[in-house]
């Protein structure tokens, strides 16, 4: 069966899904009575949570697109969440591509009624052509690239990236490209000593981030440490969202991002709770802003799972559940095959030895030799004795000296060869 033919029930529900057009109320935080009451959002604003200081922190959705986003923190501090949060409050303001390493947005697609696209059943062409169509249609879609090797999954969003950036002009409508785990795809390091693979895909996600942003595209990338991601992918990024670090190396890197000094970012950067993030940047405010990232809507696949007190079991229940037995005997038994394999001879190497053009008169040489063992003979005489030509024999002693079959004694006239005393054991 052709790509095509393969691919084509899958694109064609690139043409069929197509953002709705009714507009959603935006989900507001609930202030507490303690606090001053929210003061309205800017036109234009989505709403991303609730300051600090009380009332909502919108972001401008065209400073947005202009600026692309950061979002970092350790994992388990809210990354996916706020990647969540931001799809689902622009469902309906802008085209969206999430890109899911992890399988953690495949509800989201389900429940926002965004095209699911499994990267583990399209190749490389194909991926391409769906890129390129989506954005030509301003389909929203998930790229799910869970089920793929990490190898797979950086050339499957090479191709991926390269396409959305190619199309013609006429297709540059705004759109934003959302990265979990970016430092998967992009990771730091010496360029020119990386595989050819990386390489490539840094090239992309580079792309993506500075040529992308004339051709309509937002990266809006989600990493667990600064240190982890190229620095060419974070040069143009001009939004960032910093939330919970511990590392020295990465809270450093942080309150330059953010623009605290390292004072501050030690006292306040390591306790920060999950979903706390400092947000600074055209976008937000041009001053560090303390924010906690408001509810989703959708279900969280990412969340870290709860508590569960496992059962006790007794040390024989225990072994019975996990058939240890079988086990046992599966293991003994892979042990002897390796053991009966290490013994066997190397069938390459005896082959090859059969094929060797002096091996016929190796085996008269070895034979005469053997029938004088311990005792060997002087190497002149071994031709007459089996009618063989001085270079013949010269050619099967070699041969048999270089498997280690042989020992010399003696030169000229006197020099006696027999088989080395080790085989005659």
């Amino acid at each position: 069966m052709s790509v095509a033919a393969r691919v084509d029930p899958l694109l064609k529900a690139l043409r069929d899904v197509a953002p709705a057009a009714t507009p959603v109320r935006p989900a507001i935080a609930t202030s507490s009575p303690a606090k001053p009451p929210p003061s309205p959002l800017r036109v234009g604003d989505i709403d991303l949570g609730e300051l600090d200081t009380g009332g909502p922190l919108g972001i401008s959705l065209g400073k947005l697109i202009a600026g692309r986003l950061l979002i970092q923190a350790l994992s388990g501090a809210g990354k996916s969440w706020t990647l969540r949060r931001l799809i689902e409050q622009t469902r309906f303001h802008v085209q969206q591509i999430v890109v899911d390493p992890e399988g953690d947005f495949r509800g989201l697609a389900e429940q926002l009624g965004l095209l699911h696209l499994d990267g583990a059943r399209l190749d490389a062409a194909a991926l391409a052509t769906a890129a390129a169509r989506a954005r030509e249609h301003r389909v929203s879609l998930v790229l799910d690239l869970s089920d793929l090797t990490p190898e797979d999954q950086m050339k499957a969003l090479t191709a991926f990236l390269t396409a959305l950036i190619a199309v013609p002009r006429e297709h540059w409508h705004p759109c934003l490209v959302a990265i979990d785990e970016a430092h998967l795809f992009a990771p730091f390091g010496g360029f020119s000593e990386l595989p050819l693979v990386r390489r490539a895909c840094i090239a992309a996600m580079v792309d993506l981030m500075s040529r992308g942003r004339k051709r309509g595209l937002t990266g809006i990338l989600a990493t667990q440490r600064l240190a982890r991601l190229h620095k060419s992918v974070v040069s143009d990024i001009q939004n960032f969202m910093i939330g919970l670090n511990t590392l020295d190396l990465d809270i450093r890197r942080a309150t330059e991002t953010i623009g605290w000094d390292a004072r501050k970012g030690f006292d306040r950067l390591p306790v920060l709770a999950p979903g706390e993030f400092v947000a600074v940047g055209a976008a937000f405010s041009r001053t560090p802003a303390a924010v906690k990232v408001g509810p989703v809507q959708t279900k969280h696949a990412g969340a870290t799972p709860e508590l569960l007190v496992p059962e006790a079991f007794d040390p024989s229940t225990a072994a019975q559940r996990l058939s240890l037995d079988q086990l046992l005997a599966e293991s003994a038994a892979d042990q002897e095959a390796i053991e009966a394999r290490a013994k066997a001879p190397n069938l390459r190497a005896v082959r090859m030895f059969l094929r060797e053009p002096a091996f016929c008169d190796a085996a008269r040489v070895y034979g005469a030799l053997l029938k004088l063992a311990p005792n060997g003979a002087r190497v002149k005489d071994l031709p007459k004795h089996l009618s063989r030509t001085p270079d013949q024999v010269t050619a099967a002693l070699s041969l048999l000296d270089e498997k280690g079959a042989l020992e010399f004694d003696g030169d000229g006239d006197a020099r006696a060869v027999r088989i080395e005393k080790g085989l005659l054991a």
